[in-house]
């Protein structure tokens, strides 16, 4: 792993781009440049945070009650589950999640141009080539790429476990293409038809959405907004709220931060699994926007 110094000798991009050491000792990159501010850690390739300048809040939620440890995943922005989601299928006793949101990755070019900031970061595990590239400018654009490098077919789920900040989750209402799309109840085991209408939170909520949904609209009409997500080879998206309970039982999670987040995030999994032949690779995308209503 590199230093702090050889980081910004090599990545650092003026007073656009640098690499500093997080009190816990992690790395992250700082970005801020005319169209937003942002931040970043290694460990995980993990955005934590994303605010562009032309609205007044911040998109990203992070938790006041994050755990920054090397080895620990962190609570809020933009977590990535690979190469699998919530517990593993054949070994509970793994970490939830896979692994890739705990590894360091490694920086492996910077660019600035029309004032969006551009990074990639790459990881190699397990037969996994991984990389990461994201885009930092009035959007955020991501994209997520696994090649398998072993010898054999692999499977692997993917997700950008975005937890979006929001103004208060009852007035909040989720729209677009997730509506005509059935879901997995993961409280209940239950698969229900299409809504047909807005998705609201009136309790803990955490189900999976099967088929694509390329555009989604979060109306925050508490900070006066609407978040637009438009996902890329995604088949599969996720729509989480602990709600009371379950915040309180979460040790990294504030007991009353359900009611300033929510997650969609955008992924492939269970049914919609991908799977590689050997030298084979996958791209997911995700960009994420940001309209002012007032």
């Amino acid at each position: 792993m590199l230093s702090i110094q050889t980081l910004n000798q090599q990545f650092a991009l003026g007073d656009f781009l640098k690499f500093a050491e997080h009190p816990s000792g992690l790395m992250m990159g700082l970005v801020k440049t005319p169209l937003c501010e942002a931040r970043f850690f290694l460990q995980g390739a993990h955005v934590s945070h994303f605010h562009p300048t032309h609205t007044q809040r911040p998109i990203l939620f992070m938790s006041e009650a994050a755990v920054y440890e090397p080895g620990r995943p962190i609570r809020g922005g933009i977590p990535i589950c690979f190469p699998w989601f919530s517990s593993h299928p054949t070994q509970p006793t793994l970490p939830a999640h896979g692994w890739a949101r705990t590894s360091v990755w490694q920086v492996t070019s910077t660019r600035f141009a029309s004032n969006q900031l551009e990074i990639t970061l790459t990881l190699e595990h397990d037969d996994w080539q991984l990389t990461y590239h994201f885009t930092f400018g009035a959007d955020l654009r991501a994209s997520f790429e696994a090649k398998n490098a072993g010898p054999n077919p692999r499977s692997f789920e993917i997700a950008l476990h975005t937890y979006f900040d929001i103004g208060a989750i009852q007035d909040t209402e989720i729209t677009g293409n997730l509506s005509a799309l059935p879901y997995l109840d993961q409280l209940t085991s239950e698969i229900h038809p299409p809504l047909s209408a807005p998705i609201k939170f009136q309790a803990e909520t955490d189900r999976i959405y099967h088929g694509s949904a390329p555009n989604i609209q979060i109306h925050d009409e508490r900070f006066s907004r609407v978040i637009h997500i438009h996902a890329e080879n995604s088949n599969s998206t996720i729509v989480w709220n602990p709600w009371i309970a379950k915040s309180i039982r979460m040790a990294d999670f504030g007991n009353d931060e359900y009611l300033r987040m929510c997650c969609v995030e955008t992924a492939n999994v269970r049914q919609h699994a991908i799977t590689l032949a050997p030298h084979q690779a996958h791209v997911t995308q995700l960009t994420i926007s940001v309209e002012n209503l007032t």
